[in-house]
């Protein structure tokens, strides 16, 4: 049988720094996002990912497995959020079992304005807490763990980040 010193390894210790790294960062985004734009991370990466849909929607259990909340967490957030007019919910007219969360044109307005915001609490919290080359290192990492539980990675192309959150938010990307 394995004793805990079997465990106790580097691997451990990378684990509970990351738990606690990711832990006090998102907690200082939430708090930029509340104070700044009226958001919840939550609601943040919510409008982020329908934002991203073809459409403007998702079906709920897609949406739920994207923000890494459970059905019933999902249904309650959009619930929420339908009462403020972020997002509104949708019934599949040709598969009755299916249900989508929608983005509503106010709801793409506030990731509109609230999209810098939550670039730059992630660089306050985070982001300038690493060399280019630690946040490399730290991206290639935990893809990798990533990988290994079946998701699919962040793909770190800024061109293709910037272009993307451009097309995400509804705005053509300044051209220099």
């Amino acid at each position: 049988m394995a004793e805990i010193e079997d465990f106790v390894d580097e691997g451990f210790f990378a684990w509970m720094s990351v738990w606690k790294a990711q832990a006090l960062a998102a907690r200082g985004i939430e708090k930029a996002m509340r104070e700044h734009a009226g958001l919840t991370l939550t609601w943040g990466e919510v409008l982020s990912r329908l934002g991203a849909a073809e459409g403007g929607r998702l079906p709920m259990t897609e949406l739920a497995r994207q923000v890494f909340v459970s059905k019933s967490g999902v249904s309650q957030l959009v619930t929420a959020m339908g009462k403020q007019g972020l997002v509104e919910r949708q019934g599949d007219p040709e598969n009755l079992r299916v249900t989508y969360a929608v983005l509503t044109d106010r709801g793409r307005e506030v990731l509109a304005s609230s999209t810098t915001t939550f670039l730059a609490a992630i660089r306050e919290h985070f982001g300038r807490h690493v060399s280019p080359e630690e946040g490399r290192t730290v991206a290639a990492v935990m893809n990798r763990v990533v990988t290994a539980h079946g998701a699919t990675p962040e793909t770190p192309d800024a061109a293709a980040a910037i272009d993307n959150l451009y097309r995400v938010v509804g705005a053509r990307r300044p051209q220099p």
